[in-house]
């Protein structure tokens, strides 16, 4: 391992080619029983002027310090608290249905001409429901994630009713040209909190 890393310093030194980013990312994702950091070449050490006449020329020798070579990071950079934002913070709730014993109500209607395929995430399969009718999900187990699209494609236009004296949610879906309008999930959070995307 030792004589790889002197094989390529020395083409690096050549070469006067940046390549110590690479060196210490390697260094730093392998540990070896026994040596210590003496062994190892310094990647911090000046070039050595060669005698060649090709490199006889009175130009700059490029920097041997990380920080100063461009498009290195002189230090790892992490992101921070990378977990996705929760639905409150991304957006307002709709509103609130209040759960009885955990579970809600909540009603389809299909007020377009096609079928809409709808699923209940971890608890149905793909169903469709065909146009102009409408389904009742019962004892739905908050929190909750269904999803919707229209099988021949296009817009869906979602308005969400309460029925709060059977905790019930009814979501009346209708066609809609205009692509901000359109919505193609529900979230129904443990608070009852209601949300469309």
């Amino acid at each position: 391992m030792i004589q790889f890393l002197n094989q390529l310093f020395k083409v690096n030194t050549k070469l006067k080619i940046a390549i110590y980013g690479q060196i210490i990312i390697l260094l730093s994702s392998i540990t070896l029983p026994n040596l210590s950091l003496a062994q190892f070449p310094r990647f911090d050490a000046p070039i050595p002027n060669s005698s060649s006449p090709e490199n006889s020329s009175s130009s700059p020798l490029p920097s041997n310090n990380i920080k100063d070579q461009p498009g290195l990071l002189s230090e790892p950079s992490f992101v921070n608290n990378s977990t996705a934002p929760l639905p409150e913070e991304r957006q307002a709730a709709l509103g609130v249905i209040k759960p009885v014993n955990g579970v809600v109500n909540v009603k389809l209607t299909n007020k377009t001409a096609t079928t809409i395929s709808y699923e209940v995430i971890g608890d149905t399969t793909q169903r469709q429901l065909s146009g102009k009718s409408e389904v009742i999900l019962m004892g739905l187990k908050v929190p909750i994630n269904i999803t919707f699209y229209r099988d021949k494609g296009g817009f869906l236009l979602i308005q969400p009713e309460f029925i709060s004296n059977n905790s019930l949610l009814e979501l009346t879906m209708s066609e809609t040209n205009d692509f901000a309008l359109d919505k193609s999930s529900l979230l129904i959070e443990e608070t009852g909190s209601i949300f469309l995307n």
